[in-house]
């Protein structure tokens, strides 16, 4: 690698104040902000509200109100009407042009207000600005990717052939109708345009259901879609818990299918209500993602690149490397470079300068943190960074320390996700030992080999059982290249970020054609 130890530092903050068109939006005029259902705020029929908070001060930043079985009802009403078009030009009937301009316009007032949805990254996501201006890239990515699909992919009716001597079939592709998108708190801006775009570019109209962690980003995209001119109906958001508004969406019959990103448990219980009527679903659950450091690495490096990755948005990120597996005659040196780079993060508040481990995002997840690291001890973990509490001056936050054990074959003291800067390191006699190890694990997201000879880790990459395999890189994404889990990490359909993304929101069915009898 030509990479110097130097270039390699942790995503950092830069400074950042608060734009006060952001303010203003959460503020509301004092009112609480309602969910978005058929091109109306909505406060919802079950008068509950909830808060957004800021991670790494607990500053309320809105009050949102919840939406349940009413609202999501209502909002599959509207969906409904709008794809179908309720006795004008549907959704689903215009010309995929058209909705290419909606959607260009919509991006194009996304940058217009690039400092608010930051905002909604760094105040109510808790990310560093490195972090969250390359989550905000991938409205437009996205976009300008699926629009380019779309154009490619041919809707409606397929090429005819003869299936018997006076029979013709053809297949017709369209799209499902009502689709939801279940979003996690930790990519908001990411994964609502990972779901939005391919949905809305094969002509669905939409259900977004965002994290009730962080709300904003959402609930501001649909105030620009409105300003866009996308019709009423055709974006739908709708705030609030998993276990409501979520469950109301997986449990009503008109929503035809569901992506999801999310828990394993979670994820099952509502393929679970979906098998009930029939809705298709799919699936991206997390994982514990693991790397495999051969002898001829540069343990300075790669322990660097490893710290990196192990601590992007402070390890809340469902790809990243937490189980490491490195030859034992570079064990000894990795472990202290990668004791060294977790021992020097400047944890601190996400919107200061310098910071590069800032608060994770609720007391939950500190609690379960806490936890897994006592855990990882009592299995049998030798402690290098024990973790724990971590204090900020003037901030009340819910700040950790990074946490470093090492392990060895015999001993599994990291079996579940653990979403902080948290790995186990492992010394091994072999590759294969390595891969064995590594494909142990019932999770398979993600999964990298760092080597000097690329071509003998491309072979070790393809036999790991993980959706995305990597050689001297990690949580590497592209457009046109599929984003999906094995295991119980994901399933089924194309993951994300491909052509086969597009076809998961489009069904076809085959149409035979005979001549009337007689």
């Amino acid at each position: 690698m030509a990479t110097t130890t130097a270039e390699i530092q942790a995503f950092t903050a830069s400074a950042f104040t608060t734009p006060e068109k952001f303010t203003s939006f959460c503020e509301n005029g004092g009112a609480p902000l309602g969910g978005v259902i058929d091109g109306k705020r909505v406060l919802g029929s079950m008068n509950a509200t909830f808060q957004t908070t800021d991670p790494g001060s607990q500053e309320v930043l809105a009050t949102v109100c919840e939406m349940g079985e009413a609202e999501v009802a209502a909002a599959v009403d509207a969906a409904t009407r709008a794809f179908q078009g309720d006795g004008v030009m549907g959704w689903r009937d215009l010309d995929v042009e058209e909705r290419i301009a909606l959607v260009n316009r919509l991006v194009e007032l996304c940058d217009r207000d690039r400092d608010v949805l930051l905002a909604c990254e760094i105040r109510d996501g808790g990310k560093v600005s490195e972090l969250a201006e390359g989550d905000f890239t991938q409205i437009r990515e996205c976009a300008e990717y699926f629009s380019g699909v779309a154009r490619r992919i041919p809707m409606g009716d397929g090429p005819a052939m003869q299936v018997a001597d006076d029979v013709q079939g053809f297949t017709y592709r369209e799209p499902w109708g009502v689709v939801a998108g279940i979003i996690p708190w930790n990519y908001p801006i990411v994964l609502t345009s990972w779901f939005m775009f391919p949905a809305l570019l094969s002509g669905n109209t939409i259900l977004v259901k965002p994290a009730e962690d962080t709300p904003l980003s959402a609930l501001y995209i649909a105030k620009l879609a409105e300003e866009a001119g996308f019709p009423p109906g055709v974006i739908n958001v709708l705030p609030g818990r998993g276990e409501i508004t979520g469950q109301c969406i997986a449990e009503h019959p008109g929503v035809r299918f569901i992506s999801f990103t999310g828990s394993p448990g979670v994820g099952q219980a509502i393929l679970r209500a979906c098998d009930r009527h029939g809705t298709r679903m799919k699936r991206e659950m997390g994982g514990n993602g693991s790397a495999i450091v051969l002898e001829d690495a540069d343990p300075e490096v790669v322990g660097r690149l490893i710290g990196r990755y192990t601590n992007q948005h402070f390890g809340q990120t469902c790809c990243t490397i937490h189980r490491v597996f490195v030859d034992k005659k570079i064990a000894d040196d990795f472990i202290d470079v990668q004791r060294s780079f977790f021992e020097n993060l400047k944890i601190g508040y996400q919107a200061d300068e310098g910071t590069q481990l800032g608060a994770v995002v609720n007391p939950t997840q500190r609690r379960r943190i806490l936890q897994a690291q006592q855990e990882a001890a009592s299995r049998g973990g030798d402690p290098i960074l024990c973790g724990g509490v971590a204090e900020v001056s003037g901030r009340d936050g819910f700040y950790l320390k990074p946490a470093l054990f090492r392990t060895t074959p015999d001993v599994d003291c990291n079996p579940a996700e653990v979403f902080h800067t948290f790995a186990t390191v492992c010394a091994v006699n072999s590759p294969d030992e390595a891969l064995r190890l590594a494909n142990a694990s019932p999770y398979g997201l993600g999964a990298s080999v760092w080597t000097k000879d690329t071509q003998r880790g491309v072979e070790l990459a393809k036999q790991f059982r993980d959706g995305t395999c990597q050689v001297n890189c990690h949580n590497s994404i592209a457009y046109g290249l599929p984003y999906g889990g094995q295991g119980i990490s994901g399933g089924p359909g194309a993951g994300v970020n491909c052509e086969e993304t597009f076809l998961d929101y489009t069904q076809v069915k085959a149409v035979y054609v005979s001549e009337y009898p007689g």
